[in-house]
């Protein structure tokens, strides 16, 4: 009996960590996307700096012409960011390159728009996020809302346009 209370255990705890996967920025590491795997091909969950929620994020495929699109909120409110998410395989697009072009690569996302919101978002803080009072987790969130997102094993699912 005790054996099978073990192995039960660590069932539940391998089902519980696969729930979850992660995009780490690029090039700022204290900055990550986790997201929930039990919505199939929606992807939905948070930004962090330091593992600390800070802002909402989703990503999935748009319906008919296709393509996939994102969209960051502030945790309790309104959206900040939204558009197309662009999908690339080493320095190639996901979606563009043709098939007799197409190189491995690390696989990654970028998210246009992100930036942007999220700079202007930094106004609703006091004092003015944008001008005075600027903070490192600040600094990092925008350096990485420029760049690119690297997904682990698990969330490469989320990279739709990728071979």
């Amino acid at each position: 009996m005790r054996y099978w209370s073990l192995f039960i255990f660590g069932l539940i705890s391998s089902v519980s960590a696969a729930d979850y996967c992660n995009f780490e920025s690029e090039y700022y590491p204290d900055v990550s996307v986790k997201v929930s795997t039990e919505f199939g091909s929606l992807a939905r969950g948070t930004i962090r700096y330091k593992n600390k929620e800070v802002l909402k994020f989703e990503t999935g495929i748009s319906n008919g012409y296709g393509g996939q699109y994102f969209s960051i909120r502030q945790i309790y409110g309104e959206r900040i960011a939204w558009g197309s998410a662009v999908s690339f395989i080493g320095n190639q697009s996901g979606r563009g390159t043709p098939k007799k072009l197409q190189k491995n690569g690390k696989k990654k996302l970028f998210f246009p728009g992100f930036g942007r919101g999220y700079y202007y978002s930094l106004a609703d803080n006091e004092p003015d996020g944008r001008f005075n009072g600027r903070t490192e987790e600040m600094n990092n969130i925008l350096g990485a809302a420029e760049g690119f997102f690297v997904p682990d094993k698990i969330c490469e699912k989320y990279i739709y346009y990728g071979w």
